[in-house]
């Protein structure tokens, strides 16, 4: 048999010059599995053969003689479609082989071509390629965690404070950011619940998929469950004729943030624990089964697992939820960040309204042992009201709501009661204590707490042996006396 002549045309001599560049087998062959051509590494690689060797060899003939096992042309011509599978030499090499036809005119089968690469190379350069994945998406961890400290740094919105509580939590979320699993955020009202979930997701692998937000307890409980999952044409009436994609869907490969999750119907909590166990659902009026890859991120500010005790929510959607539980302090169990978080706003808020207010010392020391029942939340609308209605420069108690100026002058007035069990001298020094504690608390330095006291730095340094209270700033003490 001789070869087509599209081999034996100089013209293609380009043609044939890069197929056998290719470092992969290449195999032609015509309708009957006879070898109308080969590449070069067909012939190095393989069978170690001449060119004269394989050419005008019939393929169903070697296999019968055992050259290789099963061979792809015999594949192709039963099957009449491309096929890809695994093929053993006589030297028990292992090839991962691909072919597929050229028709004619009619359809029929004209050419056959085949490409094939030992397994071990492809293997090589999948792990290469995994690895190369995996170095990616590290050097893509680590770059979103130098923002994210840079940013903590810098004081970003929500994410100000130091104190031990605080520092936890965003010890901790830094740490659940990484793992592709459910979340549970627990924490008061205006504790910046919010703010936690959506930082988790920009520090995850999924920041650049979707982040989507439902708040459980703003939908009419009617309405949840479509929202939620979405809907089919004519679910129900008044519904959209062409359906509605639900919010599951809208997050796919990214995270759904549920807020307010104790206010989730009992009904749905089945379905919702169902998408959390096989990351499958049924969309209202629909009867197929939808999947969606969503981690799931809830928050909470009530007691889940009481409310599992009274059968208002399912035990087994808690311990769900709870994998990863997360846990935000209260601004009463952090009071070292209320200042630090008055300089932010008052900063923020000045320059939105184009103010210059500053805070008196005595309203700092209010805003201080104030329990702040809002948090984060009512703190910074409580400076934006103040910052936007004040006249004066600088802000003072008489500006304060009623509310918290009488409970907090209400507190000080307690005071000047004189203890059944306490002298004079014990009762101030009582006050002295409690006043030198709670300004070096607020100003973290022995120096600056002297200066807002009125004293010397000597003084604050006796009175702080005198008390036995302890100093987190040991280079002060090398400078007083």
């Amino acid at each position: 048999m001789e070869k087509s002549a599209i081999f034996r045309d100089e013209r293609n001599k380009l043609f044939l010059d890069i197929m056998n560049s290719i470092r992969d087998a290449l195999w032609v062959l015509d309708k009957h599995g006879n070898v109308l051509w080969v590449n070069n590494a067909a012939k190095r690689g393989l069978f170690e053969v001449s060119d004269i060797d394989l050419v005008n060899q019939n393929v169903l003939e070697m296999e019968k003689r055992g050259l290789f096992y099963p061979s792809i042309a015999r594949l192709v011509t039963e099957s009449k479609h491309f096929i890809n599978t695994v093929q053993v030499t006589q030297n028990n090499q292992k090839l991962l082989v691909s072919g597929d036809f050229i028709p004619d005119e009619n359809g029929d089968i004209e050419y056959i071509v085949s490409h094939a690469r030992t397994l071990s190379e492809t293997l090589n350069t999948n792990m290469e390629l995994e690895k190369a994945e995996e170095l990616l998406q590290r050097y893509k961890s680590q770059i979103r965690q130098l923002i994210w400290e840079k940013n903590k740094d810098n004081g970003e919105e929500s994410f100000i404070g130091k104190s031990k509580a605080y520092v936890a939590s965003l010890e901790w979320l830094e740490k659940v950011a990484d793992v592709d699993t459910t979340v549970l955020i627990t924490g008061e009202t205006g504790v910046g619940k919010s703010a936690f979930a959506a930082k988790i997701h920009q520090l995850s692998d999924r920041s650049d998929k979707p982040f989507v937000h439902l708040n459980c307890a703003a939908i009419p409980e009617a309405l949840i469950e479509s929202e939620l999952f979405g809907y089919k044409k004519g679910a129900f009436t008044g519904a959209n004729q062409n359906g509605k994609t639900g919010l599951i869907a809208a997050a796919e490969n990214g995270v759904l943030f549920l807020d307010e999750i104790s206010e989730l119907p009992l009904h749905l909590q089945s379905k919702l624990l169902q998408f959390l166990q096989n990351k499958t659902y049924i969309p209202v009026g629909g009867s197929q089964v939808q999947k969606a890859d969503v981690r799931i991120i809830a928050a909470t500010n009530t007691n889940l697992l009481e409310l599992t005790r009274t059968g208002q929510f399912r035990a087994d959607l808690f311990y769900r939820l709870n994998i990863l539980p997360l846990n935000i302090p209260p601004l009463r169990e952090r009071r070292e960040d209320i200042v630090p978080l008055l300089d932010f706003y008052l900063k923020k808020y000045n320059n939105k309204y184009q103010k210059d207010h500053t805070l008196s010392g005595n309203l700092t020391d209010v805003f201080y042992n104030y329990d702040w029942p809002g948090n984060i939340r009512e703190l910074e609308n409580l400076l934006e009201r103040l910052v936007i209605t004040v006249e004066n420069k600088e802000m003072d108690l008489r500006d304060l709501p009623d509310k918290i100026r009488n409970e907090q002058l209400g507190q000080i007035s307690s005071l000047h009661a004189l203890p059944a069990n306490q002298t004079l001298t014990e009762y101030l020094n009582q006050i002295e204590r409690e006043i030198i504690e709670k300004t070096y608390r607020q100003l973290q330095s022995t120096r600056k707490a002297a200066a807002r006291l009125g004293v010397t730095q000597a003084y604050i340094a006796r009175r702080f042996k005198k008390y036995k209270l302890k100093v987190v700033e040991e280079k002060d003490l090398t400078t007083m006396e």
